[in-house]
């Protein structure tokens, strides 16, 4: 087994997140040392954003406890440009997050936004992320039972020469009824439509919220995220952080889109 030495640890819900709380036990039982870097207020839904519009600050919460007033991204930034600048962490945790991020959401999460931070400094990272069905009953057994051992295969399995960013999500069920862990792909298409919620503030102006109309039904793709977690397995997902379809790149070049005509160029 290939040792972990030190971990940084971050989320998108917030330095007080009781999820916060249980990556915290989750990475001191595989790592010997642990260094948390979280936001200090919720960010879910940032995605990969960073703060260039506001200074950030740091309050020390503890011996290797730091809350940064940014996004997920901007923790792993911080921390590799401060404290572990010339000391660099094994690996990169981030969450437990309180929801799946499953399917369209990857993109917008803070949550995998941070592991694609770091996998974008060469660092190994993994995203946790907890189903819910009663968004007020907490309930991390699933991913506290889970996660130590699923983090060490996907470590051990890992090719040192390749990068290792991974998307985690722990179905809602009790421990003993998860059937195992299973390799997927992102799904598509659950996020029908963007939905404004209206409302009136105490001065008589309307705002909205932002949300959106959600549709998991349709994803049948027996090696999809989705998928997995309704037939309750935990779902293991490679992200990368390049956005680049290749396949359209190839595509293109064979069928000449790059031969521009410039022979009635001007002189």
């Amino acid at each position: 087994m290939k040792p972990i030495r030190r971990i940084l640890l971050t989320n998108d819900d917030g330095v007080d997140a009781p999820g916060l709380a249980a990556a915290e036990r989750i990475a001191a039982a595989v790592a010997e040392e642990v260094w948390v870097v979280a936001p200090m207020t919720d960010q879910s839904g940032v995605g990969q954003g960073i703060s260039m519009h506001h200074p950030l600050r740091v309050t020390e919460y503890g011996t290797r406890r730091y809350a940064l007033t940014g996004t997920p991204a901007d923790c792993v930034m911080v921390a590799m440009a401060d404290w572990l600048r010339d000391d660099p962490p094994d690996l990169v945790l981030s969450g437990v997050n309180w929801g799946a991020n499953l399917s369209d959401s990857v993109m917008y999460s803070g949550t995998a936004g941070a592991v694609l931070a770091a996998d974008h400094l060469g660092l190994p990272a993994i995203a946790l992320s907890q189903a819910f069905h009663d968004r007020s009953a907490l309930d991390f057994s699933a991913t506290e039972a889970f996660a130590v051992d699923a983090i060490r295969r996907l470590w051990d399995a890992r090719d040192d020469t390749e990068s290792c960013c991974w998307n985690l999500n722990f179905p809602m069920s009790a421990p003993d009824a998860i059937q195992g862990l299973r390799f997927t792909r992102q799904s598509t298409g659950t996020i029908v439509a963007p939905r404004l919620i209206a409302g009136t503030d105490g001065r008589g102006l309307v705002y909205h919220w932002l949300s959106f109309d959600r549709d998991t039904t349709t994803v049948d793709d027996p090696l999809s995220d989705v998928v997995a977690l309704r037939d309750g397995y935990v779902s293991a997902t490679p992200l990368h952080g390049s956005r680049c379809d290749e396949a359209l790149l190839e595509r293109s070049a064979d069928r000449g889109v790059w031969r521009l005509d410039i022979s009635e160029r001007a002189e």
